[in-house]
């Protein structure tokens, strides 16, 4: 959450020269007691009293202040420290004594000016609840119409509509159940192909309601909605579009800020075009993606989405790369490129010799003409309207007043758009933003003893922002990353020339394609830069720490950045703390990995932990293994194949292509060496099928469909495939039963890997007893990650001793299910499961009969020769065996 460019090119404040004056903070806290109302009533809508209360306060305390410094008989007559009583008490009163000369006020001082000699403190908590009410009022409006009122009654009803709309943000094609399931959440692939199977392909796309007609109601409104909808037409559309949609009333999810979910029945009805600056804008885009398509993978996705925030081409290995590196804002669309842009604006009117006014403008311009291009995220608007603050004060000859101008967009913001109060995306730049100017330029200034005065600029704006959001991604879950400061340092030198070269690629792009992708190529050695910088630092261990979530790990992350604050401040504990540091980062790569090896010696095959999906790799040799699914998260699936020391994948089998398998392809395809990819001979879910199909494609990839009783051998590893015999439809889910089954053999183990299939597809491979002396194995790979939905007698028929089962925690489908787990116990099977285990890791080594191994799993696996021991070796979570 680093926005380097607009913090330190424009908003920094200058280096002290003399004595260092206080930072004005006048505006700090209405910034913080307006944002404290706007949350307040989005979380919890208030009545109508309460907002009329509100409405007093905020007529009322102005008229206090007002009534309160007017002057009777030329004095003041707010009570208070050097009011009419004070010049009492101190003989003011006698001319004949001079008076003291009244002293200027620092710059920090509270909102007192023009009060006269009123209280301060009374003046301060004026303002504050000016500013409050202010908060709570905008943002009860915009709260209520989703919880009262006669929109709010047609969504809890689900009532068929016709509805009048207004498209505020670009489509976004997702699969129809992540769509469905999360509402305004982004989907597997986001985009606005439309290319095969449309008709499955769900859009996402925020609109704002204008009229909804539900017989006999017709309203008048003015409501943010999510619009969900299929088929053709709905990828084109752009920001500005007038649509009429039929459709049903859904309520959002809880703490969404929009009013209502619409699914749309059919497809679109247009009302008229988008407006001009819109068509521009969608043109350049457009322009861009085509220029940056000549690049080689996985950088032609990226240079959009560093200049404009387009990431419909993005990698989703990359994506998954920027954000365990801390580098996700760069695809964002941040501070960083509206003050490049704006910075280019400027240096070149500086050229024209044209006075601070003229620039101001030219500059407001470019920055008002970014913002549409880029579209208005949370973070453009922060950048934006603080660009705008900063420009003002360029043209009236005060420049550089950087929290004042923070401070001042904040309420401008959040008053204009109370939904930003609760954004997520906002809180971090905003926190950023502050962190850079508060304790950026002393940790500069104190660095600059040692270092070069750019990279101790540098590396103060990444830790002080760094350490700023650090509270809120706590808050958000994902763990913390421990390689965001020194990723972000190594990426500055590469964000500006990718950035310039990009906006010059965009605006050439209209005129001469040809000139603009000769422009996208010399932009691909910075993209190159950023991919390998992200790429490099997720892939380093223990990149993300692991942290809790919601309230409570906010508030330890808040207090360890408090004590990093306070510790940094003095000399001793500084260098307590960083030879701590370096201890422990010695101890974890000196000693850690004897205490804990992973891989364990003699493994065979690894269950990737990657969540709520499957990914197992078999090893086939020395950095050599056969990967079977991918798992839904290709940063897991990286880091997965990372810890094994895979280096080469000939075969990538995928057992079905439902997106907690296939999901995380794009972590091989393209970064390791592939040979082919066989799959299932169902190509559904359609988006599924054609985003593995269009991976591959753009990897050079063979994607083959897997023959039923064909045997295959690489290396060590060997397979049959046995299912399935024939694809069956109209079942519960066609996909899941259509998975392949392969009996697997790696060294001395065999393996039976069974996809997701259900009943149905399981008894018909226990047909006969030939069939079911087929499955037996030493390990089963549970099927549909432990569903209720299991056939018992397929799973005795294995005969396995151990039984692993690939599932997320916390998951919302409540696998693996205690029916389950029982009838895999009472069929002797010991239970490992990546949930609770991390990792499980499948192991033969020669060991004597009945020896035991402490954190393992063992047994005498049938079928294994003899003198060789099976045993399940599991990695917890948090890295150790």
């Amino acid at each position: 959450m680093v926005d380097v460019g607009m913090e330190t090119g424009l908003a920094l404040p200058e280096r002290p020269s003399g004595a260092s004056r206080p930072m004005d903070a006048r505006l700090v806290g209405p910034a913080v007691m307006a944002w404290a109302g706007a949350v307040g009533a989005g979380t919890w809508p208030p009545s109508v009293p309460l907002l009329g209360a509100a409405g007093a306060v905020l007529v009322a305390a102005p008229m206090f202040l007002l009534l309160q410094v007017r002057p009777r008989g030329g004095r003041p007559t707010c009570p208070g420290p050097g009011g009419a009583r004070a010049e009492a008490a101190t003989g003011a009163s006698r001319p004949s004594q001079p008076q003291p000369q009244p002293q200027p006020q620092p710059r920090s001082a509270p909102l007192t000016r023009g009060v006269g000699r009123c209280s301060g403190g009374t003046v301060v908590v004026l303002t504050a609840l000016v500013f409050l009410a202010a908060g709570f009022l905008a943002g009860g409006l915009a709260a209520r119409p989703r919880d009262s009122g006669p929109l709010a009654d047609l969504v809890r009803h689900g009532r068929p509509v016709t509805a009048e709309v207004v498209v505020t943000d670009d489509p976004r094609a997702t699969s129809s159940s992540t769509a469905v399931r999360t509402g305004t959440g982004p989907g597997a692939g986001e985009g606005r192909g439309e290319g095969g199977g449309a008709d499955r392909v769900t859009f996402v796309i925020s609109v704002r309601a204008e009229r909804l007609t539900a017989s006999p109601a017709d309203l008048r409104v003015r409501a943010p909605m999510v619009l969900l909808a299929r088929g053709g037409g709905w990828g084109a559309l752009l920001p500005s579009q007038h649509l009429v949609v039929s459709g049903r009333l859904a309520e959002p999810r809880v703490g969404d800020t929009v009013a209502a979910v619409l699914f749309a029945d059919g497809p679109p009805r247009t009302r008229g075009g988008p407006a001009m600056i819109q068509r521009i804008a969608g043109g350049l885009r457009a322009g861009l993606r085509r220029a940056a398509g000549g690049l080689p993978e996985p950088r032609r996705g990226l240079l959009p989405g560093l200049v404009v925030g387009d990431v419909s081409g993005l990698d989703d290995a990359v994506r998954a790369d920027f954000r365990a590196a801390g580098m996700s804002h760069l695809t964002a669309v941040s501070g960083s490129n509206v003050a490049i842009v704006t910075a280019s604006a400027l240096y070149l009117m500086g050229w024209t010799g044209r006075g601070s006014r003229s620039r101001a403008a030219v500059g407001a311009l470019a920055l008002v003409g970014f913002v549409v291009l880029a579209r208005p995220s949370a973070s453009v608007l922060r950048a934006g309207a603080m660009g705008l603050v900063g420009l003002l004060g360029l043209a009236v000859g005060r420049p550089r007043a950087v929290l004042p101008s923070l401070a001042a967009s904040v309420i401008i913001l959040i008053l204009a758009d109370p939904a930003l109060a609760l954004s997520v995306g906002f809180a971090l730049s905003v926190l950023a933003t502050a962190g850079m100017i508060v304790l950026a330029p002393g940790w500069r200034d104190a660095l600059a003893r040692r270092l070069p005065a750019r990279i101790a600029e540098v590396l103060s704006v990444a830790a002080a922002a760094q350490l700023a959001c650090t509270p809120v991604l706590a808050w958000t879950g994902g763990g913390l990353s421990l390689v965001a400061v020194p990723a972000n340092v190594l990426a500055v030198p590469a964000v500006a020339p990718a950035t310039v070269l990009g906006v010059l690629t965009l605006v050439v792009a209209a005129v001469s394609p040809s000139a603009a992708g000769l422009l996208a190529h010399l932009a691909d050695l910075p993209c190159w830069w950023l991919v390998t910088v992200a790429g490099r630092c997720a892939d380093l261990p223990a990149a993300t720490l692991p942290w809790p979530t919601g309230v409570m790990g906010a508030g330890v992350a808040a207090g360890v950045a408090w004590l990093v604050v306070a510790t940094l401040r003095r000399r001793v504990p500084r260098r307590l703390v960083a030879a701590a540091l370096v201890g422990l980062l010695l101890a974890r790569c000196a000693v850690a990995g004897r205490l804990a090896p992973w891989p364990p010696p003699g493994w065979r095959l690894v269950a990737c932990d990657v969540g709520q999906g499957d990914a197992l790799v078999l090893s086939a040799g020395p950095g050599t293994a056969v990967l079977v699914d991918a798992g839904p998260d290709p940063a897991l699936l990286t880091r997965c194949l990372s810890d094994l020391g895979v280096r080469r994948i000939p075969v990538v089998i995928l057992s079905h292509f439902h997106a907690d398998h296939v999901e995380g392809l794009p972590a091989v395809l393209g970064r390791l060496p592939v040979g082919e990819v066989l799959g299932s001979p169902l190509g559904e879910p359609v988006l599924q099928w054609h985003r593995v199909q269009q991976w591959t494609r753009r990897a050079g990839v063979p994607l083959r469909t897997a023959v039923i009783g064909s045997r295959a051998q690489v290396g060590a590893v060997s397979w049959t495939v046995l299912a399935p015999r024939t694809v069956l439809h109209g079942t519960e889910s066609d996909p899941n039963n259509a998975s392949l089954v392969l009996s697997a053999r790696v060294g001395e183990v065999t393996i039976l890997l069974t996809g997701d299939v259900e009943p149905p597809a399981q008894r018909v491979l226990t047909g006969s007893p030939e069939d079911r002396t087929a499955l037996r194995a030493d390990v089963l790979k549970v099927p549909h990650h432990g569903a209720a939905d299991q056939d018992a007698t397929f799973l005795a028929a294995t005969g396995a001793r151990f039984a692993l089962i690939s599932v997320g925690t916390g998951n919302s489908y409540g696998h693996p299910a205690p029916s389950t787990l029982r009838t895999l116990r009472r069929s002797g099977m010991a239970v490992a499961r990546t949930d609770r285990d991390g990792a499980v890791a499948v192991v033969a080594t020669a060991a004597p009969a009945g020896s035991a191994e402490s954190g393992s799993l063992a047994g005498a696996a049938s079928g294994s020769g003899a003198g060789v021991r099976v045993s399940v070796v599991l990695r917890r979570p948090g890295g150790g065996s």
